[in-house]
């Protein structure tokens, strides 16, 4: 039976993979057992993953990992003492990240953080089968001006080139993951989406959903229900095609590309998104403001207009008066910046992860009423 470690399962995305796995996706035994290592404190009751159930796979949740401090050497004596079953652990999923704000220090930090992990599991888990890690669409120089690439982005563009190429640490991870799994049992892929669409039990500065949440929520305690809330951005910000991927369908993806080594392996690159349609802010925004009772219209050319950052800085009060404790996790002014950068085109395509055997599609709107559902059941916006 399949043992599945999680790193970084209290992110945004490896939160999905594990509570995808203890949902029994693909299917019902396939796992016996996951072990979700995260940084910060967090227990089970706190996590919102499935209840435990004779029926679900064993979860094993490993608090306080630091994966940015010591040798390999080190680690894997921690890793050792921390984790049950080491020894049986068949399949790896990648998901821990540390944000820094220089981005050689990025990239060093990320880099011997795999390294640490992955030098462990050759040690301790020789059962292992499967490596699994996400990249994103750094890696087609979205965020560098003019861009790099004209979309739809495939996986066969290659790498940006220096300088902009030094500062993606995910090609700091494929080679090592390369030279690491010369020579032994298990091969791995990139798994690579653009924005993320999911919850979180204790917040992320990068959870996109959160933080339209916490501003469209604050919007209509302040403007009341069926105001008008402008998106936030550029006209071309609003217009510019993407494509959502959504917690669900990366975790999904990233457990059948596990169970798939044939199809999926040998440093494979696959995109992945909720739908191979594209979409545009246009269609979203209007979705997303009448979730919470509100008129989605588009930008609109008023400097009185308050970015997001500062309405709910300005309006912090009207949250807390509905009990909302302030949570600096969830970052507002991460939406001033928003709409006004991301202005080009920049969908993907999915035909290499549709020749490879997975069709699965999720309405992308639905991937977001869901994290906002999850967002009122953990008590993070108002009902």
């Amino acid at each position: 039976m399949a043992h599945a470690l999680v790193f970084g399962a209290s992110g945004l995305a490896g939160w999905g993979v594990v509570d995808q796995l203890l949902s029994n996706y693909p299917a019902e035994g396939t796992f016996a057992k996951v072990t979700a290592l995260v940084n910060r404190p967090l227990t089970v009751a706190e996590s919102y993953w499935p209840s435990p159930s004779p029926s679900r796979p064993k979860l094993n949740l490993v608090s306080n990992l630091n994966l940015a401090e010591g040798t390999v050497e080190e680690f894997t004596a921690l890793l050792k003492g921390k984790v049950e079953d080491i020894a049986d652990v068949t399949h790896a999923f990648y998901f821990a990240y540390r944000p820094e704000q220089d981005a050689e220090v990025e990239v060093a930090v990320n880099r011997g953080m795999l390294e640490r992990a992955i030098g462990a599991l050759n040690h301790l888990s020789p059962k292992l089968r499967f490596v699994v890690f996400p990249s994103g669409t750094k890696a087609y120089g979205i965020h560098i001006p003019g861009g790099v690439f004209t979309a739809p982005f495939r996986e066969s563009m290659g790498r940006l080139p220096d300088p902009a190429g030094s500062t993606v640490f995910y090609y700091e991870f494929q080679d090592i993951l390369k030279e690491q799994s010369k020579g032994s049992n298990w091969t791995w892929c990139d798994v690579r989406p653009d924005a993320v669409i999911g919850f979180v039990p204790n917040g992320s500065a990068f959870n996109l959903t959160a933080h339209w949440a916490n501003y469209l929520s604050t919007y209509a305690l302040v403007e009341g229900k069926g105001a008008k809330v402008p998106f936030p951005g550029t006209q071309s910000a609003y217009s510019a095609l993407y494509n959502e991927a959504s917690a669900d369908i990366i975790a999904r993806f990233s457990i059948w590309a596990a169970l798939h080594p044939d199809k999926a392996g040998c440093g494979r690159i696959f995109n992945i998104a909720d739908q191979a349609r594209p979409s545009r802010m246009s269609e979203r925004w209007p979705a997303l403001a009448k979730y919470f009772g509100l008129e989605g219209i588009g930008p609109v050319d008023d400097p009185n207009v308050l970015k997001p950052g500062e309405f709910v800085k300005k309006h912090q009060c009207v949250l807390e008066e509905h009990g909302m404790k302030s949570n600096q996790v969830f970052k507002a002014d991460f939406l001033d910046t928003y709409g006004y950068y991301l202005t080009s085109d920049r969908q993907l395509s999915l035909d290499k992860a549709r020749a490879a055997g997975f069709s699965e599609e999720i309405d992308p709107a639905s991937s977001w009423f869901k994290a906002f559902d999850r967002c009122k059941m953990a008590g993070m916006i108002p009902e």
